[in-house]
């Protein structure tokens, strides 16, 4: 009977309806347990798998992950003139702090909120993440995570953050083999250090100077709460976008820590009406980072290191930098007026300053723009601009040099000049002429008319050779452009431009008794063992004579006492020169004390654009002021007091 119901149920032709219906419900009974156990092997093979990657993961296991988590920590480091530490470079700039150095406010506040249970897991929270489930599907999205501290360190420092289950996978290897190898208290410090909290600050020293201008031990609870609460999204959060959910987000970091005991509920309300005290706008994550990308950039055109190894090579690099100078120097660019936000959201117009030793030609400041960013260019020494009248005391030295006197009288007067076959009517900026004037009234009163009538008495070849020695390298003597004309050499229209390091350090022989030095800043490069391999002397050539640089020194108190130069006098013992360019694009002032050499450029990114805020054009003027501000400062010892020169 079995084997004829069997053969029967296999007829098809002819067949019955109850042999339909019992081959329909014996299909419907087979398909869902064939379905059922295909589906719970390749769930158990999967599980399996992952269990075994995340547990047994070959690739993790071989890969030595103290040495690994040790390259972050183990960084170059920059020092001062005085030894003092700049900046460390890691592969993300940021400076190292120990954990014993970091306020316990801040490491309760980031595991109360992060990861509360980071001293009871091996670097994956079951729990935490069924939690977060579970919110998860109470909430109909995504709000909360289950990645613990330890997790989210991995994320940073060695895989992406694209959303993958790989990815996931790899982390929590990585955090299990972590766990194992360091203290609950390491992995601690290393994601203090490593995590980012917007605005280029990565790690919780730097976002303590990015957000409230002050060193990281001085932080108060409520704004360790506020970095807390950036963690989750830095830019979304942040207090510079949107004071109001920055303020949500610190309040719910207080409440959090309230929750947990940390804070006593008198002190979370008493601190939940507290503003967002934060900087006007973001500071820099350390004193000198433009000059930090100074050095690299150096380092990297003088050596065989690329960028990579000199970050990560764990290097001592001893420079010139002047802490308290530079410091000043980047506070005085501050006072530049803000005329408008450009497509790229910065800041115009811009600014450099740049502050020399003039009797080695040590770089002590060197700042090149109102706020550093590794996306914009580093105007103190990487852009050429025309330097306008800023270039005229040295054709005013190679006329001393040749005989002439600062009481040398000639003609301020019209003048018609055939240039190329065309005539060319050079103008003073004044729009007037005073007739018999003397070179040191011209020089002065920057006029432009005695200028021409110079580098043509002289020959615009000796003008030419005696700046270019003078340490204005970048002129062009050849091509159908070239500086070799009265109007580059007497007004500053250069074909290529200068950059205001180059500038700057031109004018040392006018401080240094006609000695010029070799703008540099870098003293030593030690490598890890301590070896050094890298160094930096000084390099000085006599290129004028000192009664020339007497007399330029003389002639060029009076601009600040008398002339173009006024904003900058200070009150103190000091000589210098305006230079401003066609159209206002480009205004400078460079000067010195018997101490300091610095120069001051401002204009806009694009070279085209003339300098104005709310219609009120800038100029040189503006540039004397920021320099008198900026000397004011560095020399406030001696402010007030007229002592000699150096050499008189």
């Amino acid at each position: 009977m079995v084997l004829k119901s069997r053969l029967r149920f296999k007829l098809k032709p002819g067949e019955s309806e109850l042999a339909k219906k019992v081959r329909h419900r014996y299909s419907q009974k087979r398909r869902p347990k064939w379905f059922f156990r295909f589906g719970l092997s390749l769930l158990l093979i999967t599980g399996f798998t992952v269990i075994g990657l995340v547990f047994f993961n070959p690739w993790v296991w071989k890969l030595d992950l103290r040495s690994e988590l040790e390259k972050s920590k183990i960084a170059t480091t920059l020092y001062d003139r005085n030894g003092e530490p700049i900046a460390g470079l890691f592969p993300t700039t940021r400076l190292w702090v120990p954990l014993r150095d970091i306020p316990e406010d801040l490491q309760k506040a980031v595991i109360i909120t992060e990861d509360k249970r980071f001293y009871q897991h091996k670097g994956i929270d079951f729990r935490g993440i069924l939690r977060a489930v579970y919110q998860d599907i109470l909430a109909g999205r995504k709000v909360q995570g289950g990645s613990t501290i330890t997790q989210q360190l991995v994320k940073n420092l060695f895989l992406s953050h694209e959303k993958r289950i790989i990815r996931k996978i790899f982390e929590m290897a990585y955090a299990i083999r972590i766990e194992q190898q360091y203290s609950k208290e390491q992995i601690l410090e290393f994601y203090l250090n490593s995590i980012y909290f917007g605005h280029g600050a990565w790690g919780a020293q730097s976002a303590a100077e990015v957000y409230f201008g002050k060193p990281l031990r001085e932080l108060t609870v409520s704004e360790c709460a506020l970095l807390t609460g950036l963690i989750k999204s830095p830019e979304y959060y942040s207090p510079f976008r949107n004071a109001e959910r920055a303020l949500e987000r610190r309040n719910l970091v207080l409440n959090l820590m309230g929750n947990e005991g940390y804070l006593k509920r008198e002190a979370v309300e008493r601190l939940s009406q507290e503003p967002v005290n934060v900087l006007e706008q973001p500071g820099s994550t350390y004193v000198g980072a433009y000059f930090v990308d100074y050095v690299l950039s150096k380092l990297k055109q003088r050596t065989n290191f690329n960028e990579e190894y000199l970050r990560g090579a764990g290097l001592s690099i001893y420079t010139t930098m002047d802490r308290r100078v530079q410091s000043a120097a980047e506070e005085a660019i501050k006072s530049l007026p803000v005329s408008m936000t450009d497509q790229w959201g910065v800041v115009q117009p811009q600014g450099a300053i740049v502050v020399l030793k003039p009797t080695t030609g040590e770089i002590l400041a060197l700042v090149g723009g109102r706020r550093f960013s590794q996306a914009q260019v580093n105007r103190a020494f990487e852009i050429y601009r025309q330097p306008g009248s800023a270039i005229k005391p040295f054709l005013f030295a190679a006329a001393l040099e040749t005989g002439y006197r600062p009481e040398t009288k000639m003609i301020d007067q019209p003048l018609e000049i055939m240039v190329n076959g065309r005539p060319w009517r050079p103008q003073n900026y004044d729009n007037r002429y005073r007739g018999e004037i003397t070179l040191q009234t011209a020089l002065e009163e920057s006029v432009n008319t005695v200028a021409v009538q110079l580098v043509r008495e002289l020959g615009p070849g000796n003008v030419y050779a005696l700046a270019q020695r003078m340490g204005l390298e970048n002129l062009v003597a050849e091509g159908e452009k070239n500086d070799l004309g009265p109007a580059p050499l007497a007004l500053g229209g250069l074909t290529k431009g200068l950059s205001l390091l180059e500038l700057t350090g031109a004018y040392t022989p006018f401080a240094n008794q006609g000695i010029r030095s070799r703008p540099f800043g870098i003293f030593r490069v030690y490598d890890r063992a301590g070896k050094l391999i890298y160094q930096e002397r000084i390099s000085q050539e006599t290129v004028i004579s000192r009664e020339t640089a007497f007399d330029l020194t003389s002639m060029m108190e009076g601009v600040i006492l008398r002339g173009t130069g006024i904003r900058a006098n200070i009150g103190i013992k000091a000589a210098g020169k305006t230079g401003t360019t066609n159209r206002n694009t480009n205004g400078w002032f460079i000067g010195y004390t018997p101490e300091y050499l610095a120069g001051v450029w401002i204009g806009n990114d694009r070279s085209d654009q003339p300098l104005s805020v709310k219609g009120i054009p800038l100029g040189s003027g503006a540039a004397a002021s920021i320099w008198g501000g900026l000397l004011r400062g560095i020399s406030a010892d001696t402010a007030g007091v007229q002592p000699d020169w150096p050499w008189r």
